[in-house]
């Protein structure tokens, strides 16, 4: 690639490092400067969308409900005295993959965007986070049967 990937705010780089009992990885966002680390699917989700409610981008069309107290309701971006750079998070990669996802909007209380590889050739669309994670279990197992797992006949 001639020039260096430029990550958005509400882009998130998926490193998959092992996929046995769940999926096992980190996520980066510029607007972290240390990883969200998970250690299955739905931690990755929660994570992720945590992270999208504290920046505030993309905005949720439903507000959060909350039953402890009184809930943050967000305006606008909020940005962080530092970032991480483009080119660092270019530099992460997963052992068993690397996605990049981009969560265009967050509409009926789900996320919808797309799912690229690190080249940003292989681009998918999803509708929700069901949507996602089949795409991303479409990709692992792909990759598995082509290393001669078990879906190799």
């Amino acid at each position: 690639m001639g020039s260096a990937a430029v990550f958005p705010v509400n882009m998130i780089r998926l490193c998959i490092d092992g996929d046995g009992d769940g999926l096992r990885g980190r996520a980066y966002n510029k607007m972290l400067l240390a990883p969200l680390l998970f250690v299955e699917y739905s931690e990755m989700l929660l994570r992720m969308d945590d992270l999208f409610e504290t920046v505030g981008y993309p905005q949720a069309f439903h507000a959060r409900r909350t039953f402890c107290g009184p809930g943050k309701l967000r305006g606008s971006i909020c940005m962080p005295e530092r970032m991480m750079e483009d080119r660092e998070m270019n530099k992460q990669r997963g052992s068993r993959h690397t996605f990049d996802i981009i969560v265009q909007s967050r509409r009926q209380s789900s996320w919808q965007g797309l799912l690229m590889g690190p080249d940003r050739t292989s681009v998918k669309k999803f509708r929700s986070e069901m949507d996602l994670l089949e795409c991303i279990c479409r990709e692992l197992c792909e990759d598995f049967a082509g290393a001669g797992g078990f879906y190799d006949k």
